[in-house]
């Protein structure tokens, strides 16, 4: 009786992230701006891209890669909004509460972001901190929504807003909150499935504070209401459980007062093929046992011991019929009833006792039976894990939000540990690659060494520098000749073999006119080289100049080929950084493993818990069903004495 309903959340809830980025993708990335139709930054794109594909730690690492690149470009606030919903998808509310609050300010006005955005920014957020029970936290962020404009926006998502705010002042009990309480209650028509929620909330609040009355008043109303509203557009599923668990609710109400007619009749009501059918038929069992119809009460026991099913809770079922055969007075059916019970109860502690020395991970995941498609396990709209027990006794554990949760994070982790694994793979083919250059490399280098020696480097480099000693000396001299054009020279020569051709003729009159002309020719070669020699002198300098300037190029490359040759530093640079990215994905791989090693002993731990604590309750009905076979088998030793006594006086 004080289970509190939490409504079922439609739809993709924030905590998956899927409403989240139906915002960011259907909302305008500024507010006067139209939408865009499709993503401006091939980064943006990559990150939608892993977020559809369902890899959220994928999407997370590309904005952080994109933000450490410069940020993403053509969409304002936007991919900081996503990242806040990816934030919350993996369960860090707190970073994404900063992150929202950065963002979008106190007041909700410090983005650029439509209002419309903003608004279901803050819902989202504090529905998130409801659902995880931080109260204070889901308060401020529901305060921050602009009612007027959500219920313009989405009336599905005001109605959940007013039921969410009404949750929370049902929780405080100061006075104001009960008027505000009373006015939120009133922004809801009686039929909608959310007042309907809230006023089953306020019976197990009733009852929590002890008010009976109130409580019985509030379900009797909530199940006319339901029972009037079936023609409803809400879903009939949804309404139908809602009114099995009110029935149910109210049924236990009136057997802890010990009204046992009115939980018949109430009980009676409720279908055999409902969620709630299996509560039922115990409680209408102990209902009709209570009111003295143990006939019934065994019918419906029967019943149930006959479904296929066997929840944890339903342990006390072989117990309560033998208990009804002996209030019905048939200890010759109570005792063997009482037998079997017990015999039921030792062979299901035996094996409890097997399970737990036996549990490890790999027994406990045999026994859950996981939906998968090929992109792995399946989740449902809230991110759980979609999975079946193949024990139903494992269903009481299964169900607990804890034990999802353990679950959901030990199949994140080892998606992190494949996802450090394939990436650890990877730097094997980055040290083939650098193999492969290194080799490449000193190919090219005795290629090189090869052309170098061709070039003959050290021979002209002789060269120069005697052509350079020679234009110096004769600088020194001022040697004229030395710095003579071609043309010049080629006329020396012409006048060296005149010269010698003279100095052979004979001494006459026609020889010696020769010599006279010969002697004129040569002053005025002279002259001529006198008169040249500033203009050649400068011509072979600077003749030189080029040469010392090709030279110096020349070496110049020779010693940065050489230096190359010698040393290359961006394959040491690419070696460090992957020597470097392997101890950094070791040192995460160390970390992932012992998260893992902490996710499986907590999962384990509260396994062994749940079968410790069903070993204690079914010690229990043991214990009574051990007493009630000796209390029936000395009433029947008796009865068979007396009756034996009898015949003997005949």
């Amino acid at each position: 009786m004080g289970l509190t309903v939490s409504k079922p959340f439609r739809g993709r809830p924030i905590l998956f992230t899927g409403a989240w980025l139906w915002l960011t993708i259907i909302a305008p990335a500024q507010a006067e701006e139209s939408q865009p139709e499709r993503a401006k930054d091939l980064r943006y794109g990559w990150v939608l891209y892993e977020y559809h594909q369902g890899n959220a730690f994928e999407a997370l690492t590309q904005l952080a890669v994109a933000r450490e690149q410069g940020g993403i470009d053509g969409h304002g606030d936007h991919p900081a909004l996503v990242e806040g919903g990816l934030m919350l998808s993996w369960g860090m509310t707190r970073e994404a509460s900063r992150l929202f609050t950065q963002l979008l300010g106190d007041d909700g006005t410090g983005s650029t972001l439509s209002p419309d955005v903003r608004n279901q920014a803050w819902f989202y957020l504090g529905k998130v901190f409801y659902l995880q029970g931080d109260h204070g936290l889901a308060s401020k962020n529901l305060e921050r929504v602009d009612g007027d404009i959500l219920a313009e926006a989405n009336h599905d998502l005001f109605r959940e807003w007013i039921y969410l705010r009404a949750r929370l002042a049902m929780m405080d009990s100061r006075l104001e909150e009960e008027s505000e309480l009373a006015s939120l209650q009133m922004q809801l028509e009686d039929t909608d499935i959310w007042s309907l929620y809230l006023q089953y909330n306020s019976a197990v609040s009733a009852l929590a504070a002890g008010d009976t009355v109130a409580a019985e008043a509030e379900l009797q109303a909530l199940i006319a209401v339901i029972d009037e509203s079936t023609d409803s557009a809400e879903p009939e599923t949804e309404r139908e459980g809602l009114l099995g668990r009110a029935r149910l609710s109210l049924a236990r109400l009136y057997l802890r007062a010990n009204q046992f007619e009115a939980a018949l009749d109430v009980l009676g009501d409720m279908p055999l093929n409902g969620m709630f059918a299996d509560q039922a038929l115990f409680d209408y069992a102990v209902a009709a046992a209570g009111q003295g119809r143990p006939r019934r009460a065994l019918d419906a026991l029967d019943t149930l011991s006959n479904r296929d099913l066997f929840l944890p809770w339903r342990q006390q079922v072989p117990f309560a019929r033998a208990y009804v055969l002996e209030q019905m007075n048939r200890p010759q059916r109570a005792l063997p009833a009482f037998e079997k019970a017990a015999d039921h109860y030792e062979a299901r502690i035996e094996a409890l006792d097997n399970i737990r020395d036996r549990l490890s991970e790999e027994t406990l995941m045999a026994q859950l039976d996981f939906s998968r498609d090929s992109d792995g396990i399946l989740t449902d709209s809230y991110g759980r894990l979609r999975v079946q027990p193949v024990d139903f006794g494992m269903a009481e554990v299964l169900a607990s939000e804890t034990f999802q949760q353990a679950l959901a994070e030990l199949n994140e982790l080892y998606r992190m540990q494949s996802f450090v694994a394939e990436r650890q793979s990877r730097f094997e083919s980055f040290r083939i690659m650098l193999a492969t250059r290194e080799q490449q490399r000193q190919i090219r280098i005795a290629q090189t060494r090869r052309a170098l020696e061709n070039q003959q480097a050290d021979q002209w480099q002789l060269l120069h520098e005697g052509f350079r000693e020679k234009i110096s000396s004769a600088l020194s001299d001022g040697d004229a000749g030395f710095f003579m054009t071609s043309r010049q020279k080629a006329l020396r020569d012409k006048l060296d073999e005149v010269e010698e051709t003279l100095a052979g003729l004979p001494d006459d009159a026609t020889t010696a006119s020769q010599r006279a002309t010969y002697q004129r020719m040569r002053a005025y070669f002279d002259w001529w080289i006198a008169d040249d020699y500033g203009v050649n002198r400068w011509e072979a300098q600077k003749q030189l100049r080029e040469l010392d300037r090709e030279m110096e190029h020349f070496q110049a490359q020779r010693q940065r080929v050489e230096t190359l040759m010698a040393d290359d530093a961006r394959h040491d640079e690419l070696a460090r950084r992957i020597v470097d990215s392997e101890r950094e994905l070791a040192t995460l791989g160390e970390e992932v493993a012992d998260a893992l090693g902490n996710a499986r002993q907590a999962l384990l731990s509260q396994v062994d818990s749940m079968l410790v604590a069903q070993q204690e309750e079914l010690n229990g009905y043991l214990l009574a069903s051990r007493h009630a076979q000796a209390r029936l088998a000395d009433q029947l030793f008796r009865a068979s004495q007396r009756a034996g006594a009898g015949a003997g006086d005949e």
